[in-house]
């Protein structure tokens, strides 16, 4: 035992995943997932008729009703007396405006006046308290939890209509939809239609009030305002007689004079004070000893320009003499005299400019004082004038603002009123689109709904079946368990045919030995012939599961049948002694066994039977003790399976189910292989999960996984034919076919 203990497998089992599927969706793979939705066809179908007979009821029982839409486009206003005084025209409606306008065309007033305009209260569609109050109305009626003859409220009508009526901007327009919904299509398009008319007199009306007081308020200004005129204009013209300040050209004598006055001054003084300028240089020319001959005025002068030229000649005839004469020559000397004179005959004629600028700045200094003594008179008189010239130009300016004010309110009136006269039944919405009566209704739409009804039911239905299949519990295909468990599966076993008299599977190996369960046991035995643990072979094989119920205690029956019909020397041990069934899977009655064997109350001899359909052992669960798992775990149990060992060729131990004790832990440590049963499609896959961790704990070596119970017509579904899965069974069904021809 000790061999068995340490030395791990080297095979059990012909496949075994170690790296997941990339394309797998947590243990599932992607093609899994279709076939086991196509697997499930008949959920399929009656997912998709369920759905489709609940929308045909719903279609068939559902009120159909009928939206409507009417349009009203906002425009510019325009002939409001009230807005006389604006300079621009009427500037466009702002999204504030359409907003404000929609909260108008929902205010519950226009709703309520639309109630009473179309007598809505009178429409049990509209007014809950004349419909019919059914089964349950009348109940709570009778017994007085409700009125019989329930009042019109007309806000609850209101609301029933608010209900129905829906009010929006179009994206990018001033144009509002009103859209109202009915079960009646004459009513559906009548209140859209109803609600722009009121709107729209509505606005006529508040108009038509507001036209009203500016006329009356642009009335009572004017008639002021032309008292007014009249008094101010009377004391503008007495003001003028007493005080004598009487208009020429637009302004009084005095003024005019004054002001000719100060433009002869202006003048005078700057003629004055070009005259000094003029002077001024000349003499600060010949007080600082530079030439006055650069005077403008010295150099405007024709006689000095005259003399100038001479002088510039009589200056060249020397140079050019003094080249050929001598300084003492008589010409020479004549030359230079006549020089002097000339020079001579300017400095007089230059002294002569200055003085006639001395007496031209003389002249205007006079004139200059002269014309200040006439403003200084003047303005004295002025005075007093002044005074009542401003007493008359603010009474001039009241009589010219009332004027201006009188005649822009007088044009104001004037053109207000033909505006409001041409625009008297005119509002700022017109109806751009009128609602029309439909012929069929908007909801539902027959057509559009069974569609909508066939793709909804077709996806329903799949959705089901797919939530299905991904949240199924249990493993339905080897590629499932090697994918999610890592470990190598052995195989399927199929479930009996219920119709069969003889239920019991190791009865069934005996019966049909080349049917397709005594295959699928012999598909097992091939994967325990082939185990080894290090150079031998396996020959303790210990069957568990991770649960009661899912054919353990059959699988090693007739797996110990199957050994024993092949010739082993085969011995089956039922370990489960909490709850012992082998004894029933072979057919025979219960006797002491391996529990009087483990506690000394019985030898070999007295515990070993045989089986009475094969040539197989049997040692059964004994009599019940208190605690099994020291019994098993304890140095009697190993010398019990050494024993065997040097007797039998193979041994299968049947234990508890995993998660139920620690019995098949102590065992799994004891066997060479373990074979965990799984319920096809039934067990939950972390329950076997759980199992598995508490086996690989218990031992180092490989557990095989063998789905049992398989509904093959299912099986199909999801894979390929059950017996093409497992070459031993089709070349045994070929044998025995052959064997028949």
């Amino acid at each position: 035992m000790s061999e068995t203990q340490t030395n791990p497998i080297v095979s059990f089992g012909d496949r075994r995943r170690t790296t997941p599927d990339e394309n797998a969706i947590g243990d599932l793979s992607p093609w899994e997932i279709l076939r086991g939705i196509w697997a499930r066809k008949e959920i399929i179908l009656c997912a998709f008729a369920g759905f489709m007979a609940i929308a045909v009821f719903w279609l068939a029982t559902v009120t159909p009703t009928y939206t409507v839409e009417a349009r009203v486009m906002l425009s510019p206003r325009a002939g409001e007396i009230s807005t006389f005084d604006a300079e621009s025209g009427p500037s466009l409606p702002d999204s504030e405006t359409l907003q404000s306008e929609i909260q108008v065309l929902t205010s519950r007033p226009l709703v309520a006046r639309l109630i009473a305009d179309l007598g809505l209260a009178a429409n049990p569609e509209f007014n809950p308290a004349l419909r019919s109050p059914g089964f349950l109305g009348r109940i709570a009626a009778a017994f007085g939890m409700r009125e019989r003859n329930p009042q019109t409220d007309i806000e609850e009508i209101t609301d029933v209509v608010l209900s129905r009526l829906e009010v929006y901007q179009k994206s990018g327009s001033r144009v509002i939809a009103i859209v109202f919904t009915s079960v009646d299509p004459r009513m559906a398009a009548i209140v859209p239609n109803r609600l722009a008319e009121l709107y729209i007199a509505q606005q006529i009306e508040q108009r038509s009030g507001v036209n009203n007081e500016a006329t009356k308020w642009l009335g009572e200004q004017i008639a002021e305002l032309r008292v007014k005129v009249q008094k101010s204009e009377a004391a503008v013209e007495a003001f003028r007689t007493k005080s004598g300040l009487f208009l020429t050209n637009g302004s009084t004598l005095p003024q005019q004079q004054l002001t000719e006055l100060n433009s002869q001054l202006s003048a005078a003084e700057a003629d004055r004070a070009a005259s000094q300028a003029k002077l001024g240089n000349a003499r600060n020319l010949l007080a600082s000893g530079n030439a006055v001959n650069s005077a403008a005025e010295v150099l405007q002068s024709p006689l000095i320009q005259n003399l100038r030229q001479q002088e510039v000649a009589l200056r060249a005839q020397i140079a050019q003499m003094s080249e050929t004469l001598l300084p003492s020559h008589p010409r020479v000397q004549e030359a230079e005299a006549n020089l002097a004179d000339l020079q001579m005959q300017i400095e007089k004629e230059v002294h002569k400019v200055i003085e006639a600028l001395e007496n031209e700045a003389r002249v205007a200094t006079a004139r200059v004082n002269s014309l200040r003594a006439s403003l200084n008179r003047l303005q004295r008189r002025m005075g007093q004038l002044n005074q009542d010239e401003v007493k008359l130009r603010a009474l001039q300016r009241d009589a010219d603002t009332n004027r201006a004010l009188l005649e822009s309110f007088l044009l104001r009136y004037q053109q207000a009123n033909a505006r409001a006269e041409a625009d008297a039944q005119a509002a700022n919405a017109r109806i751009v689109s009128r609602a029309q009566q439909p012929a069929d209704p908007t909801f539902p739409r027959m057509g559009s709904a069974i569609t909508f009804a066939t793709l909804a039911g077709v996806v329903f239905a799949f959705c089901v079946a797919f939530l299905i299949e991904v949240f199924a519990r249990g493993f339905r295909t080897g590629d499932q368990i090697e994918r999610g468990t890592g470990m190598p599966f052995l195989g399927l076993v199929p479930e009996l045919d219920p119709k069969n008299r003889n239920p019991n599977p190791a009865d069934e190996v005996m019966r049909d030995p080349s049917g397709l369960y005594a295959e699928a046991i012999r598909s097992l035995q091939g994967h325990v012939l082939l185990a080894r643990v290090g150079q031998r072979r396996a020959r303790v094989v210990l069957v568990t599961s991770s649960q009661p119920g899912e054919g353990k205690t059959a699988t090693a029956a007739s797996l110990a049948r199957v050994f024993a019909m092949g010739g082993y020397r085969t011995v089956i041990v039922d370990a489960d002694m909490h709850n012992p069934t082998v004894h029933e899977a072979l057919g025979i009655r219960r006797l002491p066994g391996l529990a009087d064997l483990l506690v000394g109350r019985a030898a070999f001899q007295h515990v070993i039977r045989r089986d009475t359909a094969s040539h197989a052992h049997v040692i059964q669960a004994g009599t019940p003790i208190s605690n099994t798992t020291a019994a098993l775990a304890s140095s009697q149990m190993q010398w019990v399976l050494t024993a065997l060992q040097q007797t039998y060729d193979y041994i299968i131990i049947d234990s508890p189910a995993a998660l139920a004790t620690a019995d098949a832990q102590v065992l799994a440590k004891l066997a060479d292989v373990t074979v965990l049963a799984v319920k096809w499609s039934e067990t939950d896959r972390k329950t076997v999960l759980r199992a598995l961790k508490m086996l690989s704990a218990a031992s180092s070596r490989r557990v095989g996984i063998l789905l049992t119970q398989v509904n093959l017509k299912r099986y199909r579904r999801y894979g390929s034919d059950a017996i093409e899965e497992y070459p031993a069974q089709t070349q045994a069904l070929r044998s025995r076919r052959a064997r028949a021809v």
